[in-house]
């Protein structure tokens, strides 16, 4: 078990990298530009993600160790300080708490399947959220908007995890479109998440905006059509409003460190 908690951890730190590297994405970081984070940049992204790493590989060796949730809620509180202080913004706060959900889940599911992970994400969660508040950006815009939010997709044990983005690269890997299948689950993504950053920033609009989208790049998938291309023109309107997605973000770089840790990232198609 040591040993797969490490190799998660890793898998985790992979899938974010892989997130921020892929390119293009409406409002956010990448190759190409910050998008609508003028704050932000690639090399800062990358400065809070090796605060990143070297979370998640002492929470592997807490889980491994047998401490209890306590502590290894402190070594994400300490992450996130230690992020503010390396990077200078709280970038991944949410990844923070989700790789860590999700590597916690892994400890205590002992290799039980994704359905099992799925429910020790939800067990854990209420535990955290028992009685818990917190006011950030996303709870007041899952108050004024009642969204679920990070908070409600914990809860419910990462359902646009394990019933939307995974189903979706998996569907479009097994029709042998390899190229397309991490855009299919971006869309998948971008139009079920409630994303509370969409919400913060431009509001019910901003948040109808994404989901939109997200419609409409999974029916350019489908279709073979040019869907670089009409990424690369919804940057610039995401831009221009100030528009962007965190929680999908988040989320795609859980996607892409599961499908990391399962292979299934490297089988080539049939």
């Amino acid at each position: 078990m040591p040993s797969e908690l490490r190799r998660l951890a890793h898998n985790l730190v992979r899938g974010a990298f892989l997130e921020l590297y892929l390119t293009p994405k409406p409002g956010l970081v990448d190759l190409n530009d910050p998008g609508s984070h003028h704050d932000l940049s690639l090399e800062r992204m990358e400065a809070s993600l090796e605060v990143v790493s070297g979370y998640l590989c002492r929470l592997a060796d807490s889980l491994a160790r047998g401490e209890e949730l306590a502590a290894q809620v402190r070594l994400g509180m300490e992450a996130e300080k230690a992020m503010l202080e390396r990077a200078g913004t709280n970038c991944h706060k949410g990844y923070i708490f989700l790789s860590g959900l999700l590597l916690a889940a892994a400890a205590r599911s002992r290799g039980g399947g994704e359905e099992a992970l799925s429910e020790a994400v939800a067990g854990i969660a209420a535990r955290l959220f028992d009685g818990a508040r917190e006011e950030s950006n996303g709870s007041r815009a899952c108050t004024s908007y009642g969204a679920r939010g990070i908070r409600g997709e914990a809860l419910e044990g990462l359902p646009a995890l394990f019933r939307e983005a995974l189903p979706a690269f998996r569907r479009e890997l097994a029709a042998g479109n390899r190229g397309s299948a991490v855009y299919a689950m971006l869309g998948r993504l971008m139009a079920t998440v409630e994303d509370t950053t969409a919400l913060h920033r431009c509001g019910s609009e901003g948040l109808r905006t994404v989901k939109e989208d997200g419609r409409a790049l999974e029916l350019l998938v489908e279709r073979r059509d040019d869907f670089m291309s009409f990424l690369s023109r919804r940057n610039e309107h995401y831009v221009s409003r100030n528009l962007t997605m965190g929680g999908v973000a988040d989320l795609l770089a859980l996607s892409f460190a599961w499908l990391s840790h399962t292979g299934e990232l490297e089988i080539a198609p049939q």
